[in-house]
């Protein structure tokens, strides 16, 4: 077949290639996740758990069951700074409708009085950018939240930069088990610097945590110096100094899809 030939059906087939190469292209669509947290008296905590598990629950689970809710969690915080959250949980979604049809229907809930005891609440709407998971629970583990800020202008870079150190790494431990989901997440209603990134994950027990930084730890130490620099002066170029902080909290139960 001549060259002219397969030119012009190279032209003939593109215009029906076109619309099998855009769907491939397409983002997957955003997970939406609502978090509520209250700073609870010491006395009121087994409270606090027990209204969720009565209350809270219940419609958490049907609306997993009806696919409304791609995931939710309810936790306790390992690390307690003083008059800071002590408890909270979260429900995913795709799409923002979901989660108010969720949202409208705990409000039908009985008040807690646990929740109207607290001395500090407040709320987080994030939006993922990029999310992995394995269906998992309902169960217990512990929840990590790693936050940085990004640069003004520097968001892909940074994003770029995570997906070609980091995720490799988040990919493994997936698929072996050590951590259930894993997540990058904005805020989609800020209350806080726009630049914030959320890097989240789940690991079935607390030993997950240390195989995590043993992972990571491992993962740098095989680099050379000169990758190792390069890769940190990337990083940094990319993030505001100073203002990373960890969170880590005990879940007492959670379901993810």
């Amino acid at each position: 077949m001549s060259k002219r030939m397969w030119f012009s059906l190279a032209v003939l087939c593109l215009p029906l290639l076109m619309p099998v190469m855009a769907s491939t292209q397409q983002p997957e669509p955003a997970v939406f996740t609502y978090v509520a947290e209250w700073a609870i008296p010491r006395a009121q905590w087994d409270a606090f758990q027990a209204n969720f598990d009565k209350n809270t629950r219940p419609v958490l689970d049907r609306a997993s069951a009806d696919g409304t809710l791609v995931s939710w969690g309810s936790y306790a915080t390992y690390v307690h700074l003083d008059g800071d959250v002590t408890h909270g949980f979260w429900m995913q979604s795709v799409g923002t409708g979901g989660i108010e049809k969720v949202r409208d229907q705990l409000l039908k809930n009985p008040p807690d009085p646990s929740m109207l005891a607290a001395t500090k609440h407040r709320d987080y709407f994030l939006r993922s950018l990029l999310r992995k998971s394995r269906t998992t629970g309902p169960a217990g583990g512990y929840l990590w939240v790693g936050s940085s800020v990004v640069k003004p202008g520097k968001g892909q870079d940074w994003r770029d930069l995570w997906e070609k150190y980091t995720k490799p790494l988040y990919d493994e431990l997936l698929a072996n088990g050590t951590i259930t989901f894993y997540e990058v997440q904005v805020e989609h209603v800020h209350t806080d610097d726009p630049g914030l990134r959320f890097v989240v994950y789940a690991t079935p027990t607390a030993d997950g945590i240390g195989k995590v930084f043993a992972a990571a730890q491992a993962r740098t130490q095989a680099r050379s110096a000169e990758e190792r620099q390069a890769i940190g002066n990337a990083f940094a170029d990319a993030t505001v100094a100073g203002p990373h902080r960890d969170f880590m909290a005990k879940v007492s139960s959670y379901w993810v899809k």
